[in-house]
């Protein structure tokens, strides 16, 4: 016998891509709808929605299910999938990693970035809040990455020639440097923390392979600058091993 939630009847069907059933609730003889569209339901829905979207986290997750999606199907429908290695959790992590550092200021121009949904109730599209928060590729074309994922204003992000004048030039050639002098920190940090014995051929093999596939996928000037930072911190690792040692052994 199926319950009565608000006085209505309610049943559950299949729900495609779901492993649970969807409620469906029974407003009138025969026509059965879902939670949302429940005449109780329905302003209060607007209303939870409305707030959610236009706070901090809800207005990131939306940024991330809009990304996703765009990259799956290529940006303006054109089909050609964009590299996409979030999830949810990394998405929100790599926010509140960028928040500490920066805060709500855009990284570009420094302007407190903004959660705005920017759309009314009723309104089928909603309007670009320029300091709103937006995603933007540090290096276009090269897809939604750890190192190359930059939350910005929407100003900045979509203003033609940014790079034209000297301090948008500025910022994004300083967050470059920042961005590559740090992931090759955090890659020679876990290199010393997950050294294996690379006597074996296999290993050798597999550490070939791999900066092989690392140098096919930067350019010439980013691999330069990644062996440059290799080469410093393995003479900043040998002079510690020569005073752990007393001095050098040679």
């Amino acid at each position: 016998m199926p319950s009565k939630p608000f006085g209505y009847k309610i049943k559950h069907v299949p729900n495609p891509g779901y492993k649970n059933k969807k409620p469906m609730y029974e407003i009138k003889p025969g026509v059965w709808v879902p939670r949302h569209r429940v005449p109780e339901n329905r302003g209060r829905s607007w209303e939870t929605n409305n707030k959610w979207n236009n706070s901090e986290r809800g207005f990131i997750m939306n940024l991330y299910s809009s990304t996703l999606r765009e990259a799956r199907q290529g940006r303006h429908g054109k089909g050609i999938p964009t590299i996409f290695e979030f999830t949810k959790k990394t998405w929100w992590e790599h926010w509140k990693k960028q928040k500490k550092e920066y805060g709500m200021k855009c990284p570009y121009s420094k302007v407190i970035m903004t959660t705005i949904r920017g759309r009314g109730r009723g309104t089928k599209r909603g309007k670009n809040i320029p300091t709103n928060i937006s995603k933007d590729q540090l290096w276009p074309g090269r897809g939604y990455t750890p190192i190359n994922l930059v939350f910005c204003t929407v100003k900045f992000n979509t203003q033609e020639k940014k790079c034209i004048t000297p301090d948008g030039c500025e910022a994004v050639s300083d967050l470059y440097n920042e961005r590559m002098d740090r992931w090759a920190q955090e890659m020679l940090l876990q290199r010393e923390m997950n050294k294996i014995d690379i006597s074996t051929p296999e290993n050798i093999k597999h550490y070939r392979k791999e900066l092989r596939k690392f140098k096919r996928s930067v350019s010439q000037k980013e691999y330069k600058r990644f062996l440059d930072l290799t080469y410093q911190q393995a003479v900043i690792d040998r002079e510690r091993e020569k005073k752990l040692n007393g001095g050098s052994h040679e």
